[in-house]
């Protein structure tokens, strides 16, 4: 019986996709924002405080605007506004030190639940690009201490995370699968936060397959592989056409298989080793399968370009092994899977 590495899991890093963060608002001016029918009226006294946050050439400028409009006007019907315009504004700064002086500024200025939870993913990030990921952790933990519905937190530490299982530092692996566990759970029961408009919803629902997906890498990285074929068959069947679900899955087969060839060739001689056959060749099977997928799915993707040629050596001498070592048929099977293929 031949148990072969196939090998990608070694290199399966480069293949994460970090989830992104949706912005809280547009970067659009409160001016136009105060505009339309439905606009709600304001003295002009506040617009003329609005078109100064407008008005105010960078960020740090803008937020000191916006401090001036809310201590004048704490109850105006722009406010949540202002408040989401001052997070947007910060969440746009590249510098990590600036953005969180920023952030912490904001969370004195605006001390509404609701603020925190536009600012509290921007504090995150900008402790995350200063490398101080230990105080992000902390932060967004607290934060869900009192806010454990927080999907927008939640799917931040997740990624946060997910990109520190990327750089090889699993500290944060347990909590990360617990906090994406729960986002998925909230998505899927439709619980839609308090004050998240339908578009930001919809961007959430957008992120489930890879909300699956990052939560069966990372119970690969803690070595729970039955968890991580749930997660990632899953996030096969919301996203089929995505070559990286079938790469992580033809691991797990993979190792799979080789377990079973190993227990086979240990086993003597009996009825016992003659049931277990069939078995160890169904998993070599599923790894045939699941790279057949992975090849026809990543044709033309450069990132994948390397993996895929290894894949396509690994697949060969799978397919021969398990038809007399013959080639035919397996082109055939590799189309099958491909996008343009026809029914």
């Amino acid at each position: 019986m031949r148990a072969k590495s196939v090998g990608s899991f070694a290199v399966f890093a480069s293949a994460f996709i970090v989830l992104g963060w949706l912005p809280v608002v547009n970067a659009r001016t409160l001016a136009a924002l105060a505009q339309g029918t439905d606009a709600p009226k304001i003295s002009a006294g506040e617009q003329k405080l609005a078109d100064a946050i407008t008005a105010a050439p960078d960020p740090a400028a803008k937020l000191k605007a916006a401090a001036a409009f809310i201590k004048k006007y704490p109850k105006s019907a722009l406010r949540p506004k202002v408040a989401a315009l001052a997070a947007d504004q910060i969440a746009g700064v590249t510098d990590a030190a600036q953005k969180i002086s920023l952030a912490q500024e904001y969370q004195t200025i605006f001390n509404d639940p609701s603020d925190q939870e536009l600012i509290m993913p921007v504090l995150i990030d900008g402790l995350a690009s200063a490398n101080r990921f230990d105080e992000a952790f902390a932060k967004g933990t607290e934060y869900l201490t009192a806010h454990p519905d927080s999907l927008r937190i939640l799917v931040r530490l997740m990624t946060l995370g997910t990109d520190q299982a990327k750089q090889r530092n699993p500290k944060f692996v347990e909590r990360s699968v617990q906090y994406g566990a729960h986002a998925i759970q909230l998505i899927e029961s439709k619980k839609i936060p308090a004050g998240m408009n339908e578009a930001n919803w919809r961007h959430y629902e957008s992120l489930l397959p890879g909300l699956y997906q990052s939560l069966g890498v990372l119970n690969l990285v803690k070595g729970d592989r039955v968890e991580a074929r749930a997660r990632l068959t899953r996030a096969t069947e919301l996203a089929p056409a995505d070559p990286f679900n079938y790469l992580f899955l033809v691991d797990i087969y993979d190792a799979e298989y080789q377990e079973g060839a190993k227990r086979y060739q240990s086993m003597p001689n009996s009825q016992a080793k003659n049931d277990e056959y069939p078995k160890v060749l169904a998993s070599l099977d599923k790894v045939i399968d699941f790279l057949a997928r992975m090849i026809a799915l990543s044709e033309g993707n450069a990132t994948l370009e390397q993996i895929r040629q290894q894949s396509l050596k690994d697949f060969e001498a799978y397919y021969r092994y398990r038809h007399n070592n013959s080639t035919e048929g397996m082109q055939q099977l590799i189309d099958k899977y491909k996008l343009t293929a026809k029914p």
